[in-house]
């Protein structure tokens, strides 16, 4: 048995020594068999007994899960039903059946084909891994053509599972049995709903190995560094050794960050600050907060528009902006407005593709062009403001100009709500993102014409940097700690306290242990992340001193690189803290 390594990317951290179990996937049929146009009927029969069955499955999962691990983990399947209630996912089936007279099996196969390609043509990460909720739907209903029923696989012995790529409710049902020691898998992401229930049960995962179901056979011993995003096959017994004492470390670590997510959020001088959660569906508010959320700091509406291939209803919107608003209360919900367009280009918004989405028609662009399309989200998101814990949130403006015209389409919703005496907050707070450098350069300008202001630093970065972090090439470039960069978000986070406003930080810099404490050292107060990293960045912030911290960053801004900065926030903080960077980096 040789031994070597694969490179992936870490989405739930962990280390796990065990053997491999591969698992099998429904492979579409590539071959069309036809019926006689008198068999059409039978076959559409034949079609909604299998999408029947499903439903029937899917909602005992759903049961299943919420039953073992909660209703906050329960979201994943909410989202399959909906897929699977589409009106026009069925006429989609239908019309294929009909017009081509064909099987199930082959309209099935073509839909799949269909919404692959879509998803695969965008750019936007969280939408690409959406993806994986189709097929596993589709698959499901693929299967349940057949009326045999599924064979059990063995619940005994701890493994591995090792596969091309584990759908969402494959991840759910295996991961919940609690033999399952780690994840390897050919495809995923960081968003991918695989990848949100590892990281919610502590089950370490590497996804984007490529090619890991073919290197290795069932009985292989494989090392999962979720960590590092590193999986080791037929490890030696003194590496097996080296990895079973990294993981000690690590498990302890993870029983101190659980004690942190329930204390309070206080600096070592007692300066309070505010872990907040990004969510895309609204079942995670509960898991935001279980794990010491005080707020929502980061609503990706756009996620609607995933749960139809028709436009989201008035209705549909206020549903879900209402759900989370109560669910949250009395803590705040900062609901972003869809940002969509460019490269989230989604069929049912009918948006022309274009050369450089990334600098095309996308978020506010995209919703003041269709002004009516904006109001009804608007509507939406007023009327579920009634508890007044809601908050607006305006992605990629530019321009003082994009501000005004949002104001005014924001008067215009109200006196419609208020002549149909339909309750709202009208002291609804209205706040903008900064994740332009055009935007970021105005700073003193745009905080006078809003109530808060929040820092996207993803965007912000790449597009101040001219760096795409995801292009191998150049993404060695893409350095948070760059000494411009932290002087824009020092200018930004000065400016709106000058001005007396709140001002959140809701990239990835604020996930990050070091990047954190740098925010910190800048005077910031709010910060929004995914919520599994809420209790490793107040393990961070509590322990360190607010004014040791900004004593340090007052050197650190004299430096030139990165790399200086960085090395002076490690030699000044840890010295002095280092329960702040204790495995930080790895959680």
């Amino acid at each position: 048995m040789d031994y070597f390594r694969l490179r992936g990317i870490g989405v739930s951290p962990g280390i796990a020594l065990g053997e491999v179990l591969l698992t099998e996937r429904v492979i579409f049929t590539e071959r069309k068999e036809s019926i006689s146009p008198d068999k059409v009927e039978q076959e559409l029969k034949r079609l909604k007994r299998a999408i029947k069955r499903t439903k029937e499955q899917l909602t005992h999962i759903k049961d299943q899960i919420k039953k073992k691990m909660g209703e906050e983990y329960s979201f994943i399947f909410e989202a399959h039903l909906l897929i699977l209630e589409g009106k026009s996912l069925h006429s989609d089936f239908e019309r294929i059946i009909k017009e081509e007279n064909c099987r199930a099996e082959w309209s099935l196969s073509r839909v799949h084909d269909k919404y692959g390609k879509l998803f695969e043509s965008l750019n936007d990460e969280y939408f690409k891994q959406r993806k994986s909720d189709i097929t596993d739907v589709l698959a499901r209903v693929y299967r349940n053509l057949e009326s045999v029923d599924q064979k059990k696989e063995d619940e005994g012995r701890e493994k591995i599972l090792v596969s091309h790529e584990l759908l969402p409710s494959e991840a759910a049902l295996k991961l919940s049995k609690g033999n399952v020691l780690a994840v390897a898998l050919d495809m995923g992401g960081q968003t991918s709903h695989t990848a949100i229930l590892a990281r919610s049960l502590d089950v370490p995962a590497v996804v984007g190995l490529h090619n890991i179901s073919q290197k290795v056979k069932n009985g292989d011993t494989l090392i999962v560094d979720g960590t590092d995003g590193e999986v080791l096959v037929n490890p030696p017994l003194a590496i097996r050794k080296e990895f079973l004492s990294k993981k000690q470390k690590y498990n302890d670590y993870r029983k101190e960050l659980r004690k942190t997510a329930k204390l309070s959020s206080l600096t070592l001088d007692d300066v309070k600050f505010s872990p907040l959660a990004n969510i895309e569906l609204p079942e995670e508010v509960n898991l935001a907060l279980s794990l010491g959320a005080e707020g929502i700091g980061l609503f990706r509406s756009e996620f609607i528009y995933l749960q139809s291939t028709s436009l989201p209803s008035e209705e549909d919107h206020f549903s879900i902006y209402s759900r989370i608003a109560k669910e949250a209360y009395p803590y705040p919900v900062y609901i972003r407005t869809v940002d969509v367009g460019g490269e989230k280009n989604l069929p049912q918004l009918k948006i022309e593709k274009e050369p450089n989405p990334a600098l095309g028609l996308r978020a506010i662009r995209f919703s003041l062009r269709d002004k009516d399309l904006f109001k009804i989200q608007l509507r939406a998101i007023l009327r579920a403001s009634f508890q007044k814990n809601v908050r607006i949130l305006i992605p990629m403006i530019t321009e003082i100009e994009e501000v005004e015209e949002v104001k005014l389409l924001f008067r215009e919703v109200k006196d419609e709500l208020k002549a149909k005496r339909i309750k709202f907050d009208e002291k609804i707070p209205l706040g903008v993102m900064i994740e332009v450098p055009a935007a970021a350069a105005i700073t003193d300008l745009l905080v006078k014409e809003v109530d808060y202001l929040s820092i996207g630093t993803n965007d912000l970065i790449q597009y101040y940097l001219a760096v795409d972090r995801s292009n191998e090439f150049v993404s060695y470039l893409y350095k948070p700690l760059h000494p411009s960069i932290l002087r824009l978000i020092k200018f930004i986070i000065e400016t709106a306290h000058r001005e007396g406003k709140e001002i959140t930080v809701c990239g990835e810099m604020a996930a990050d242990p070091l990047s954190a404490i740098v925010l910190l050292g800048f005077g910031l107060t709010k910060f929004s992340m995914n919520p599994i990293f809420i209790p490793r960045i107040k393990k961070a912030l509590r322990s360190v001193e607010h004014k040791t911290v900004k004593r340090v960053m007052q050197k650190a801004m004299t430096l030139k690189t990165a790399q200086e900065i960085e090395e002076c926030i490690i030699e000044n903080i840890l010295a002095k803290h280092p329960e702040a960077f204790l495995m930080g980096q790895v959680i």
